[in-house]
């Protein structure tokens, strides 16, 4: 699949998903600032949005996403990550990182301690 075709599928299961959530939902005419999506939350703030389309589990168990390029940007708010695989999303706060882990399901050596897992971010975080 080309990367454009993913990325733009990655980019509807998130809007379909905000709109059902019941946020309004604004898209950049022009991709330019690395904003893919504006969601306005109930409290009438505006937060920035990068969808990032994942096609495969890094060592089957979590996904990774590189986020090097949107440190100290202060472009994004909100890191809304699409598995395609079985359409599932996660929104993580964009905390200035070089990259993000979460976790689909317990390793193979069942660590759990200091993992972040995907299904504690699949609602659109509400902050102000």
């Amino acid at each position: 699949m080309h990367s454009l075709n993913k990325g733009a599928l990655g980019e509807l299961a998130v809007k379909k998903d905000l709109l059902e959530q019941g946020y309004n939902v604004y898209e950049p005419l022009v991709d330019v600032d690395q904003v893919d999506l504006v969601v306005e939350l109930s409290n009438g703030a505006m937060k920035r949005v990068q969808v990032k389309t994942v096609m495969k589990l890094n060592r089957g168990t979590s996904i990774e996403v590189n986020l090097h390029k949107y440190k100290n940007t202060h472009r994004i708010d909100v890191v809304a990550v699409y598995f395609l695989p079985k359409d599932i999303i996660a929104y993580y706060p964009y905390d200035n990182s070089h990259g993000l882990s979460l976790a689909i399901t317990t390793g193979k050596n069942n660590q759990t301690k200091g993992r972040k897992w995907f299904y504690s971010y699949e609602r659109f975080p509400e902050f102000s």
